[in-house]
């Protein structure tokens, strides 16, 4: 009787030890704690050892940027944690966009995976070193530069000549004026494609402007361009006060080139005129104008002299700048006050 009940009690242990395996059961060997940032912890039992198929087992997705730890803790017992990416906001240029980042990347990392690469001059704020974080603003300016050239006129001046040879307020063309040219190169700064200011100008001459001088007729005016000696005063009639002398003739006018000297050595410029040295020694100071007021010459020196001159048809010559001012003083009856 005893010995059946053994039997009995065998079998039936021998039932239960094998139940398991009869059912399918599944021993279960590792114990996994994962920690996802911005959820709660959580363990699962699995037989796997490789983090992703147990991240696919508890239903955990992860990120494209998204990294984990694992780390055996235990025999049989681990950590897997998840450290989350997070999206950074970048303005690239002008164009706002987010960037997802982890913990420890920098502002280099970003734009690496932003796939942008830095010109020479742009500007990146935070540094290229900086550690990011959610709260990280990167700011790219894009800075392009551009440099314009034109060419421009130089507009000529047109200069008034005063002189007695014309009537009040008439005028006529001495010297006819041109335009000239110029370059002007100009370097502009742009920020995000906006004009922020201009970096540099320069301008180069190309062709000089050629003035136009004038005549404008003014009878108060004078020919002479010599100073004028302090102690030189005129009365009423615009005649010297003191002098040595006063001799009248005939006035005539001439002209040379540019440079030319007289016959005392003495350059050829308006106030030196000619006489006839016998009668008026070179050096003499000067007073000339018309007998009868209507032109003024001016203050001037003995300078020059010629045959006319000398052989008494001509007792002054008065000296022009140009030519045609010469032309248009013709021949006048002058008062000639010597007065030194």
């Amino acid at each position: 009787m005893f010995s059946k009940r053994m039997k009995l009690v065998t079998v039936a242990l021998s039932a239960i030890l094998t139940a398991p395996a009869m059912m399918g059961a599944v021993t279960y060997r590792n114990s996994v704690r994962i920690l996802d940032e911005g959820d709660h912890a959580k363990t699962i039992l699995t037989q796997s050892s490789d983090p992703r198929v147990i991240l696919e087992e508890a239903g955990i997705e992860l990120g494209q940027y998204d990294t984990i730890e694992f780390v055996e803790r235990a025999e049989r017992v681990y950590h897997l944690k998840i450290d989350r990416a997070f999206d950074v906001a970048f303005d690239d240029g002008g164009t706002s966009r987010t960037v997802e980042m982890v913990e420890g990347e920098t502002v280099a990392d970003l734009l690496k995976k932003a796939g942008v690469t830095l010109g020479a001059d742009d500007v990146i704020t935070p540094a290229l070193t900086e550690t990011v974080t959610p709260e990280t603003q990167v700011v790219l300016q894009r800075i392009t530069y551009q440099t314009q050239t034109v060419s421009e006129t130089i507009p000529y001046e047109t200069i008034e000549r005063h002189t007695p040879l014309l009537k009040d307020g008439k005028t006529r063309q001495l010297e006819a004026g041109s335009n000239g040219s110029q370059t002007r190169t100009s370097v502009y700064k742009y920020v995000n494609g906006q004009y922020a200011e201009t970096v540099s100008e320069t301008v180069e001459v190309t062709l000089e402007p050629v003035d136009e001088v004038v005549l404008y007729g003014n009878s108060q005016a004078t020919v002479t361009t010599l100073e004028v000696p302090e102690d030189l005063a005129l009365d009423a009639n615009g005649n010297p006060v003191s002098y040595v002398r006063k001799i009248t003739g005939k006035g005539t006018a001439y002209s040379a080139w540019d440079g030319a000297k007289t016959a005392s050595g003495r350059y050829a410029i308006p106030g030196h005129v000619a006489v006839n040295p016998n009668v008026i020694p070179y050096g003499s100071k000067l007073y000339i104008k018309s007998s009868d007021g209507s032109f003024v010459y001016g203050y001037a020196v003995a300078a020059d002299t010629g045959i006319a001159l000398m052989d008494g048809r001509v007792t002054v010559d008065l000296y022009f700048d140009t030519y045609l001012e010469s032309c248009l003083f013709g021949a006048k009856t002058m008062d000639i006050y010597v007065l030194e």
